[in-house]
């Protein structure tokens, strides 16, 4: 799965293939996830870039996103 990775204003986002950009915030219980645009001024970091208890979140729904995708390109024969 091609996946890029931004932040902005403490807000982390994963660029899904097809478009798809999902936010992460922090929040008072940990962190919350919504679809949104990716701002304009969002600047590309890699993956060692982002806190340590977001990436597994992260890797978990770039892995979800792989496996709903499959190898045919959206077929899981």
């Amino acid at each position: 799965m091609s996946a890029a990775l931004f932040t902005d204003a403490g807000a982390y986002f994963a660029r899904l293939g097809g478009g798809t950009v999902l936010c992460w915030q922090p929040g008072a219980s940990g962190w919350t996830k919504e679809r949104v645009e990716l701002p304009a001024g969002a600047k590309q970091i890699g993956f060692e870039a982002l806190p340590e208890p977001l990436r597994e979140e992260v890797l978990a729904v770039l892995a979800r996103a792989e496996a709903v995708r499959g190898p045919m390109g959206g077929s899981n024969n």
